[in-house]
Formats: C-alpha cells, sequence, structure tokens
C-alpha cells in the first residue's frame, strides 16, 4: 500500500467525520432555534379547554417542566398573563427588601421630626410589609399557574390550587393590614375584625384545595366566595364611620384609595367574567387584549392603590394623629 493510498484513506475518514459533525451541529442548532408549536383551542384536550372566545395561540400539553420554562420565551396567548404578574411580583418583592428603610422611614424621620426608629413599634413595622408580602405571593403564584398549566392535567391542578390560595392570602393581608392603621388605637377592634378575617380566610383555604372546587363548573361559586370575602372588609369600615364619624375614618384608612382599589377589582372581576373584548370578536384578542390580561392589569393596579392606602394610613399613624387615645387591650 502507498503513502499516497493511506492519505487518501486518512483524508476521507476525516471529511466524512467532519461532515457527520456539521449535521449534528445543524440539527443542535435547528433544536434550540425551534419554536414550542402552538395549536388552536379545538385540538386541546378538554382539561385544557377555559376560554373558547380565544381560538388560537394555547401551548398543547408538554409534561415538561424545562418546557413549560422555555414557552416564556415564546409568544403565546398565556405570555402576557405570565409576565404580567411576575413583574409586578418582583416590584413588590424589591418594595418588600428596600421600600420600608430605605423610603418610609427616612421619610417620616425627615418630616416629622422622629428620633430614628424609636418611634416605629416592630409590629407598625411588620405590618406594611406583612402587605408586601401577601401581594409578592398572590402574583408569584398567579404567574407560575400561567406558566405550569400547560404542563399536564395534575401540574394544572394544582398551581390553579396555588393560585386560589394567592388570592385568599392577598384579600387577608390587604384587610388585617390596614385594620391595624385604620384602628390603630383602638387594638380591641384590630383584634376581633382579625379573628373574624382569618376565619373567613381558612374557610375560603379549604374551599380552595377541595378538588371540587377546581373545576369549571364551580366558577360561579368560587368568584362568589372570593367576592364575599372581599366585601367583608366593609365590615369594618362601617364600624369606623359608627365609632370615628366617616370623615376621620375616611383619613384613617385612605378611603378614596379604598374606593379606587375597589373599582379597580370589581371593574377587572366584570371584564373577566363576561369575558369581554373577545366575546364579541372570537380569534381577534388569542394573544394581547383579551380580558384575563385586562384583568391582571387591573389586579395590579388595585393593589398598588391598597398599597398607597397601608402607606398613608402608616404615615398618619406616625404623624401623633390622635396618640394620646392609645388603647392597649
Amino acid at each position: 500500500m502507498t503513502t499516497t493510498t493511506v492519505h487518501q484513506r486518512n483524508l476521507k475518514s476525516y471529511n466524512g467525520s467532519k461532515i457527520s459533525t456539521n449535521i449534528k451541529s445543524e440539527k443542535n442548532s435547528q433544536n434550540k432555534n425551534q419554536k414550542i408549536p402552538l395549536c388552536s383551542y379545538s385540538e386541546l384536550p378538554e382539561w385544557q379547554k377555559d376560554n373558547e372566545w380565544i381560538l388560537h395561540g394555547y401551548v398543547r400539553e408538554t409534561n415538561s417542566v424545562v418546557t413549560c420554562v422555555k414557552s416564556m420565551l415564546t409568544y403565546h396567548n398565556e405570555t402576557l398573563n405570565i409576565y404580567s404578574h411576575l413583574l409586578p411580583g418582583i416590584g413588590y418583592l424589591l418594595l418588600l427588601l428596600f421600600f420600608t428603610d430605605l423610603v418610609l422611614i427616612p421619610y417620616l424621620v425627615s418630616h416629622m421630626s422622629m428620633n430614628g426608629h424609636e418611634a416605629i413599634d416592630v409590629i407598625d413595622y411588620l405590618m406594611i410589609n406583612f402587605y408586601l408580602v401577601g401581594a409578592f405571593l398572590c402574583l408569584m403564584c398567579s404567574s407560575f399557574f400561567h406558566c405550569f398549566k400547560q404542563h399536564s392535567k395534575k401540574h394544572s391542578d394544582m398551581w390553579s390550587k396555588a393560585d386560589y390560595m394567592g388570592i385568599v392570602i392577598l384579600i387577608s393581608a390587604s384587610i388585617i393590614s390596614l385594620l391595624y392603621y385604620g384602628y390603630y388605637d383602638h387594638l380591641s377592634y384590630f383584634k376581633i375584625f382579625t379573628i373574624i378575617t382569618i376565619i373567613l380566610g381558612s374557610i375560603c383555604s379549604v374551599f380552595v384545595l377541595n378538588d371540587k372546587f377546581n373545576e369549571k363548573d364551580f366558577k360561579i361559586y368560587r368568584a362568589t366566595f372570593f367576592i364575599l370575602f372581599g366585601f367583608s372588609g366593609i365590615l369594618p369600615v362601617g364600624m369606623g364611620f359608627l365609632k370615628f364619624g366617616i370623615v376621620e375614618s375616611c383619613k384613617r384608612v385612605q378611603f378614596n384609595y379604598l374606593l379606587l382599589e375597589a373599582v379597580c377589582y370589581i371593574t377587572g372581576a366584570l371584564i373577566y367574567g363576561f369575558k369581554l373584548p373577545e366575546a364579541f370578536a372570537p380569534g381577534k384578542f388569542d394573544c394581547f387584549g383579551n380580558s384575563h390580561q385586562i384583568f391582571h392589569v387591573f389586579v395590579v393596579l388595585g393593589s398598588l392603590f391598597h398599597l398607597r392606602a397601608v402607606v398613608g394610613s402608616f404615615i398618619l399613624m406616625h404623624s401623633g394623629y390622635h396618640t394620646n387615645n392609645l388603647l392597649i387591650f
């Protein structure tokens, strides 16, 4: 065998391996760049069907956590639902970590001649952060649900329960935090209404974690439970009107912001319930501008109005407003 023949064989072998490597590299590149396939409503398994007016842009059952996470990089009809609560959720986490210490307390110190943190009780400090935790958990549970609901029916049910629990947590945190600042000089009322809120929240939690509650036929009952729980906050406000008078009570709880909060939640719920606008134009709002996305925006706005109310009540409390009437019970 000549040297030339050996060289030719080696060259063919090298070229063959190089071609094989290039083919594999191209396939890997195609796999990386391959988008997650989307399907229409009619192609979905029954458990994934929820809104018949959203016709296209669905991520079909993945059975993969990794694929669900990757779907966040694909534009589909859950993308905005994911990010519309994920980004505000991260925002609430940042507020939780930095807002009270770096913004609120320095503001009180500089504008109200307070001596450092001494005028702020630990409970005062915790209550405003308690609301921030509730808002963070609610929005993150919602975002995770919309991200992983297409994994499988089991995961969809699990994250759906987490989503509902997030709502219960937000309602509880909203009522209790404002109760504390609204009744800071009558703590007996705060404790009574807090116990009532905890009992109602516990009842809601029992229903939320029940598999029957998660079925489509119970959609109206779910909405009713959450609405009734939310409106239970009217009771302490009404008691405040009787106890302190309308004007003072409105100052204590920053009632104007509570009204804006209520308008946001009610408007969002009505839009979501009546499936507006997609019910009037099926297929036109599949990925942008549908009722669930609008509902998410109103939820975030409502939570921000409540935060403004809590901060306003916190500042009012530490401005010396009726501090001579403090009652410890």
